[in-house]
C-alpha cells in the first residue's frame, strides 16, 4: 500500500516540482547573487525535491520487493522515512515562509504597500 500511495502522491507533484527546478536559476537573477550562499541554499532545495520525489517512488518499491512474502514483525520506519523524504523541503519552504510572514507582521511595515510609495502627514 505504501508504494502506491508513494508513488501516487510524489509522481503527481514531482511535475511542479520539475516546473519549478527549471526555474531555480532565478535565484541569481540578481547582480551579486551568485556569491550569496541563501541563494545557493534555496536553489539547491529547491532542485533537490522532484530528485527526492524520484528517489522516494523507487525506494518504497525497492524496499516493498525486498520484504514481500514476508511476515511483518514491526512497524516499517525505514519504509516510511524513505517514502517521506520529499517532506523535507515542503517542510523548509513552509517553515521560512511562517517566519518571513512573522518578521514582516512583526517589523512596523504597513502590509501590502512599501513605506517609500506611502507618503507620511
Amino acid at each position: 500500500m505504501l508504494p502506491i500511495v508513494t508513488t501516487a502522491v510524489w509522481g503527481v507533484l514531482l511535475i511542479p516540482g520539475l516546473l519549478g527546478a527549471a526555474l531555480s536559476v532565478m535565484f541569481f537573477d540578481a547582480p551579486g547573487s551568485m556569491s550569496n550562499p541563501a541563494a545557493w541554499l534555496n536553489a539547491l532545495i529547491v532542485v533537490s525535491f522532484p530528485c527526492l520525489c524520484l528517489i522516494a517512488i523507487a525506494g518504497s518499491w525497492v524496499v516493498w520487493a525486498a520484504h514481500r512474502g514476508r511476515p511483518r514483525t514491526h512497524f516499517p520506519y525505514a519504509a516510511v522515512a524513505l517514502a517521506l523524504l520529499p517532506a523535507l523541503p515542503i517542510a523548509y519552504v513552509a517553515a521560512a515562509m511562517v517566519i518571513q510572514t512573522l518578521g514582516v507582521l512583526t517589523s512596523g511595515q504597513p502590509l501590502g504597500l512599501h513605506t517609500t510609495i506611502i507618503k507620511q502627514p
